[in-house]
Order: structure tokens, then sequence, then C-alpha cells
């Protein structure tokens, strides 16, 4: 499982609260179309065809492009941030959203997203910190994800993944039913239930 740092300001605008409420993240260059059954070859001739892009810059499009397209995978880790936060994402599939126009600033090139918690900017480790820091559309973290010490922040299971979304736009109404969920669970015969639902209540406290 890897993790990636992905650019949330396309062209000057802050794409995050989109990236977060929609579920998504994204790239630029909409105008190349689907990518996924072309060739890198394929590739360079659609960004020809509808991109002037120096020669020098071109690899660096290709590299971004098929990083989003081919390499990232189904169950890896994302992380986008803001002023304030950090926040950690399961990446899902590659689509091409021809929903949308093709306009320089449209996002076509997408992967869904399952938020799975934020973290404070001032408590992430110096690697994840270096990882965000750097200016490439997508980066990649360079060490083991266990060296990104993302897991007392976040939670996969299903029995808590609605509570910790509070903290990406998820209304206090539902936060409410999914804590009485968790405080049901504290009760299960199942030790491990119980264990999560702690966990669960515990992260939820932090925030």
């Amino acid at each position: 499982m890897n993790l990636f740092h992905i650019q949330s300001t396309i062209h000057g605008t802050d794409r995050t609260a989109d990236f977060l409420e929609d579920n998504f993240i994204g790239i630029d260059w909409p105008a190349t179309g689907d990518l996924e059954q072309l060739s890198a070859e394929e590739w360079k001739e659609q960004i020809g065809q509808h991109y002037t892009i120096p020669e020098s810059e071109l690899s660096g499009v290709i590299d971004t492009l098929q990083t989003f397209v081919k390499i990232m995978q189904d169950g890896d880790h994302v992380i986008v941030h803001d002023d304030e936060w950090v926040y950690v994402g399961d990446i899902g599939d590659y689509f091409y959203d021809d929903s949308v126009s093709i306009e320089e600033d449209s996002i076509c090139h997408r992967r869904g997203v399952t938020w799975l918690g934020r973290i404070p900017l001032i408590e992430i480790n110096d690697k994840v910190r270096a990882l965000i820091s750097n200016a490439s559309i997508i980066s990649t973290f360079e060490y083991p994800l266990s060296q990104a010490q993302l897991e007392p922040w976040i939670s996969r299971t299903p029995e808590t993944e609605t509570a910790v979304q509070h903290s990406v736009g998820v209304d206090d109404g539902t936060v409410q039913v999914a804590l009485d969920v968790l405080r049901k669970a504290l009760q299960s015969e199942d030790e491990e239930l119980r264990i999560r639902a702690a966990t669960a209540i515990l992260q939820y406290a932090k925030k």
C-alpha cells in the first residue's frame, strides 16, 4: 500500500473543499479524454494536439498522468492539505468524468476517495511534512506507510467510518446517530468490536 500527496490548487483555485465534499481527487489536462486504455505514446499525442507544452516539461506531465492513471491503485492512501489540516483518504479507481466541461480549470481525470479522517497540520511528522512540501502535482511517500504515523487519526472500520467523516462535512445529527451506535457497540460480546468502538470514540473526542 502506497501513500501519495496531491496538490489541490489547480490554476490558482483551491479545490480542497470540492475534493472533500464530492469524495474525489483529480488532476489537470481535461482535453486528452479518457487515458486508461491508451499507451504513454498516445498520451503524448493527445497532449500535443490540445496543449502547448515545452518538450522539456512534457516528460513531467506524462509522469504525472502515469502516476495518477496507472501507478495509483485502489486501496492506496492519499493526503491533501489546507492551512490547518491534512486530510487522509482511501483511493478508488481512475475514471474520466466527461459530464464536466473540458475548460482549462475543469477536473475530468478523477479517482474516487473515501475520506478517513484529518490530522492537525502541526501534528504531522517530519516525513509527512516533507511529502506535502513537495512542489510536484503528485508526490509519493518514500517510506513504509507505517512511518507516516497516520493510524491514530484515522479509522476504516464500518462501525466507525461515519463518525470519522464528521471532519469532512457530515452533519451533527448523523454524527450523534453514529456515536449512539458506537456506545451500543461498547456493550457487545465481541471483544474486537468493543475495542474498535472505544478507539473510534476516543479519536472523535480528540477532535
